[in-house]
């Protein structure tokens, strides 16, 4: 078990993809810096999903840098142990491939949310994407700025905000470290209805 400070480099785009992450608790971006020097960032993941597994299948490196977002506690796991279960037991390589496909389709899903989705709908979907079960209440924690969360989603932190209090009238409510989500049902629709009449259309 590993704990990151907010801010510290989990592992660098390129390096030798050495060991591979099941998030515990907290925040982690998966990120690239660009010619220009800036920053983006490619993916969001907390706790219960994984990081690196495809990178580390390969044997290669990292696509992507890592850095938590949040304090975070994360299982570190060596590439080469992974590799060398895979070569033992099939059913267990066919878990770690289903994972890698997974994380495909969420870039791809990714990408048609940026696309396809005004800025509330993609806050929308991140919400949803992100709660958790806590006693009964789906809550999505937010420890880190809000900066970082725009900047993931494409838009401008003030639009982030207008989007948090429109989404109020669906059921989204604010508290001390995150949201809690009271209707799932109207979240869903309102992410989807956008979808459905592209996919109509296509």
């Amino acid at each position: 078990m590993r704990r990151f400070e907010r801010g510290e480099s989990i592992f660098l785009h390129e390096d030798e993809a050495a060991n591979c992450y099941v998030l515990v608790n907290g925040w982690v971006k998966l990120y690239r810096i660009m010619p220009s020097g800036a920053e983006a960032v490619m993916r969001m993941h907390t706790s219960g999903e994984t990081i690196g597994f495809a990178d580390a299948l390969r044997g290669g490196t990292y696509q992507t840098g890592a850095d938590a977002a949040s304090e975070c506690i994360a299982l570190e796991v060596p590439a080469a142990a992974i590799r060398a279960t895979i070569a033992k037991d099939p059913e267990f390589g066919a878990i770690m491939l289903t994972n890698s496909f997974e994380q495909i389709d969420a870039l791809s899903e990714q990408i048609e949310t940026l696309k396809c989705l005004s800025g509330m709908q993609r806050v929308a979907a991140f919400l949803l994407q992100h709660a958790r079960k806590r006693q009964e209440r789906l809550i999505v924690s937010l420890p880190y700025e809000k900066g970082l969360m725009a900047a993931y989603l494409g838009i401008k932190p003030e639009s982030l905000s207008r989007a948090l209090s429109k989404l109020k009238a669906f059921g989204v409510k604010s508290f001390d470290d995150g949201l809690e989500i009271t209707d799932p049902d109207a979240i869903h629709e309102l992410i989807h209805s956008t979808m459905n009449e592209l996919r109509k259309g296509a």
